[in-house]
């Protein structure tokens, strides 16, 4: 793309104002918007606007939120009957898990790949410290992480990137799941993460709520 003078002209398509000039859209850090500034509030295309809001997950760890309690999660969220009869509690699952990609691997794809098998070639999840200590947990231990939908069978990893936090009163610790994990390629088998999460449709974007939900950890013998 290049500037011509009175417009942005090239074998892209430009998403913001093509006609903006690029000395005056220097001048500010919102290019998306036609008009260059940031704004408070969305006008059109989101289903939970025009403000933005906190809401817990459906699986929250807190069972309320402490921004308004009459409306924890999401109303306009998309989740059909039998999935939300699917949803854990924090009594039963009182962890929160997240899912995140691995440097070495980006989700199931390259476990297809000799290279990124041999850097990352078995699946695990990072637990704090002072979690493995209670639940007698040890770094490389083979533990059963389950949500109120499945489980996996995996190995621990003790870490010191994560740390238990109190929110709302409560301490929580989490437990860190990367999305590396298959049953079939060059790395290890293994069970399907996704399998834990919860049927959740983002109110906007229908992506699930991979990154918090409500499991529960425990060692595993003799694997």
């Amino acid at each position: 793309m290049e500037w011509t003078g009175s417009k942005w002209k090239g074998i892209d398509v430009p998403d913001f104002n093509a006609k903006l000039d690029p000395e005056a859209s220097a001048k500010t850090g919102f290019l998306m918007n036609p008009e260059g500034c940031s704004r408070l509030f969305v006008n059109r295309m989101m289903k939970d606007g025009p403000f933005p809001e906190h809401y817990e997950p459906f699986e929250t760890p807190i069972g309320t939120n402490p921004m308004h309690p009459k409306v924890v999660s999401n109303p306009a969220a998309r989740l059909f009957k039998y999935d939300a009869e699917q949803m854990g509690t924090f009594e039963e699952f009182p962890y929160v898990g997240t899912t995140y990609h691995l440097t070495e691997h980006f989700n199931n794809w390259t476990t297809h790949s000799r290279l990124n098998a041999i850097a990352q070639p078995q699946h695990f999840v990072e637990m704090d410290e002072a979690l493995a200590a209670e639940k007698g947990i040890k770094n490389g231990d083979w533990v059963k992480v389950s949500s109120k939908r499945n489980y996996i069978v995996t190995k621990a990893l003790v870490t010191k990137r994560l740390q238990p936090f109190m929110v709302n009163g409560k301490q929580l610790h989490t437990i860190g799941i990367p999305t590396h994990a298959n049953y079939e390629g060059l790395t290890r088998e293994a069970y399907e993460v996704n399998s834990l999460t919860p049927y959740v449709g983002d109110a906007n974007s229908q992506t699930p709520e991979y990154k918090a939900f409500l499991v529960n950890i425990t060692k595993v013998e003799g694997q």
